[in-house]
């Protein structure tokens, strides 16, 4: 029985990778997860005491990824799992800004400078990227195109810079990615955002043209449709392509399914445009049927208004 238990080992290289892309996985939670995160703040820890082997792996990995020296041993981390938990508990705090917006941002590395272990200024960078890309959602379309320049060139550092230095790069595997899809979204984002100013002017020539007496009016007419028409379809695409981004992660910090109504003037100008043409029949009912359900999904939902019951004198808030 021992014999053959010890044939169904899995290769030391194997559990290598899975454990490190275990331990990616964690660090990666403990910045994005709103929800308990107890297990992947203890990861290293509950990796390690499964058997010697796993521990013996774990040390290995997590030693080259936090960069722990046993000889730089402190009272505050006497060792290796006070030194993980104590870097992830940073992290997790950092990040608080991108897993609720209401909270305020702050990327003061206080003790932690550039001598913090290569995952953690990872993170920290990717943690400043997905927290710029929430700000400037919030501002105007020309702030917006700006930061998507400055987002990338984030992006771009982190991936040519910051990687390379992370050892294993097992564990710099889901950092990677997930700088990938910010890269992604601020694409789709400048897309949606540049299409429906365009798409604004498009269609306010198109209303505002009177019916058309000669060749040159229809044909004016004509490319105002045409262009609002092609306009409105890059939009489409782009949520779609969104979609496909964002149902493919779990979780994709800072993003809902309507995530692209939110940026700059994006609903605003496609929910008035909607209502123009749903008066005004200037584009094809299919390309209006394909606008008035980008508005239905992504109409903002209602804030619930509480029950109240009302007792004479006052208003009492019922529940």
């Amino acid at each position: 029985m021992s014999q053959l238990a010890h044939r169904l080992e899995l290769p030391n290289e194997l559990l290598f990778k899975i454990l490190a892309q275990l331990l990616a996985h964690s660090v990666h939670m403990v910045v994005v997860s709103s929800g308990d995160i107890t297990w992947h703040m203890n990861a290293h820890h509950t990796l390690s005491a499964v058997c010697f082997s796993f521990r013996e792996i774990m040390k290995g990995i997590s030693s080259k990824a936090f960069q722990w020296v046993a000889t730089e041993a402190t009272e505050a981390t006497p060792n290796l799992t006070h030194h993980i938990r104590r870097q992830l508990q940073w992290l997790r705090a950092l990040a608080a800004a991108i897993r609720d917006p209401a909270t305020p941002g702050n990327f003061s590395f206080d003790a932690h400078d550039s001598t913090a272990p290569q995952i953690v200024q990872g993170y920290s960078l990717y943690i400043a990227i997905v927290y710029l890309r929430t700000q400037a959602a919030r501002s105007t379309p020309e702030i917006y195109q700006s930061t998507s320049g400055t987002i990338f060139g984030a992006v771009i550092t982190l991936s040519k810079v910051l990687y390379s230095r992370i050892v294993p790069q097992e564990v710099a595997i889901i950092l990677k990615n997930a700088t990938k899809d910010e890269a992604e979204l601020s694409h789709i984002g400048v897309l949606v955002v540049k299409h429906c100013a365009l798409l604004s002017g498009f269609a306010d020539a198109l209303a505002a043209e009177p019916e058309p007496n000669n060749e040159v009016a229809r044909l004016r007419r004509d490319i105002n449709r045409i262009k609002t028409e092609q306009m409105i379809n890059i939009i489409e695409s782009a949520d779609a392509e969104f979609l496909i981004l964002f149902n493919r992660n779990d979780p994709l910090p800072c993003c809902s399914t309507i995530w692209i109504s939110q940026l700059p003037d994006v609903y605003s100008t496609l929910e008035r445009i909607c209502e123009m043409f749903s008066k005004q029949p200037l584009i094809s009912d299919e390309c209006l049927t394909r606008l008035q359900s980008l508005v239905a999904c992504w109409a903002p939902s209602p804030t619930p208004v509480p029950d109240s019951v009302d007792t004479g004198s006052q208003t009492v808030i019922a529940g």
